[in-house]
């Protein structure tokens, strides 16, 4: 009898290939993510690297690195997911073939070291919130929204259908949440950056100075309010590239995986026959890893 194999065992297989191929590369586990940060999420990333460490052999291994693609989401599922991570490997890399955004440039930032190329970008940190239709809004829109409102009310140079909106739509306990949310976010950053992705920072470039802790905590100060300027950057949806994120403006230490022919090969390689795999299927949202596929929301 003659074994058969449809497309998709076919994609599955050199997905799986393509995966053991990075992760030899990077000497790490591999995972893809293709999700926004909503509950849920984090309890499917934790069931797959314990799978991962478990068919090791070791409780905590080396490394891991991340292939993310998000939307966004919520900060409380970034941070648990940092904590499955954190619990499991000495060494978290994120690579960003395409975009992560908002909750997704958090995680992103919690990593010891950043690849992204010149079509990859971030996003603002402007975490969603549900309002009061149950409906995921960006939360610092509102927020300068409001703002700017209050503000006119304060000038006598508010409209009666503004002053409407102002009481009808930010409800107090609603804008809580946002600044709240906000909050957590920056306090992520703040704690993140100086613990990993500045860890190996001894010298500064120019003068060559020694760098305290207190440079790194600055530092991380300072990206963490620029991007989460809301009047800065205009949008949550606008995407930050790689030149804007080194630049002297924010001083974020990047790796270019596209300068690396090689490894520029692999993820580009492994990221679109995610993709392809995805639109075929149906799988918008799926974790990947040596494991094989698991789609977001599935049991």
């Amino acid at each position: 009898m003659t074994d058969t194999f449809s497309a998709n065992d076919l994609i599955d297989f050199h997905l799986q290939q393509f995966n053991e191929s990075l992760a030899k590369h990077t000497s790490s586990d591999v995972l893809m993510i293709r999700s926004p940060m909503y509950s849920g999420l984090d309890d499917r990333v934790r069931q797959t690297v314990e799978k991962l460490c478990q068919s090791s052999g070791r409780a905590k291994k080396q490394k891991l690195t991340v292939l993310l693609e998000t939307n966004g989401g919520f900060v409380e599922v970034v941070e648990r997911i940092h904590n499955v991570f954190r619990k499991h490997y000495k060494e978290v890399d994120f690579i960003v073939p395409g975009y992560a955004y908002s909750a997704g440039t958090v995680l992103v930032l919690s990593g010891d070291n950043i690849f992204m190329d010149y079509y990859s970008v971030l996003g603002p940190i402007d975490p969603q919130v549900p309002d009061e239709n149950g409906k995921f809004v960006p939360g610092m829109g509102y927020l300068h929204m409001y703002e700017e409102l209050v503000e006119k009310s304060k000038k006598n140079n508010i409209t009666q259908a503004e002053l409407l909106f102002l009481t009808k739509r930010f409800e107090p306990a609603f804008m809580f949440q946002i600044q709240q949310a906000k909050s957590h976010a920056a306090d992520l950053i703040k704690e993140w950056l100086p613990k990993y992705k500045f860890k190996h920072w001894k010298t500064t470039k120019s003068k060559k100075q020694k760098v305290t802790p207190a440079m790194k905590k600055e530092r991380a100060d300072d990206i963490a309010e620029i991007l989460g300027d809301a009047k800065h950057w205009h949008s949550h949806g606008r995407g930050i590239p790689m030149r804007e994120l080194t630049s002297s403006k924010i001083k974020l230490e990047i790796e270019d995986f596209g300068s690396d022919s090689e490894l520029n090969r692999q993820v580009r390689q492994y990221y679109d026959l995610f993709l392809d795999y995805g639109a075929r299927t149906g799988a918008q949202y799926a974790l990947h890893s040596r494991l094989g596929m698991r789609r977001i929301g599935d049991g």
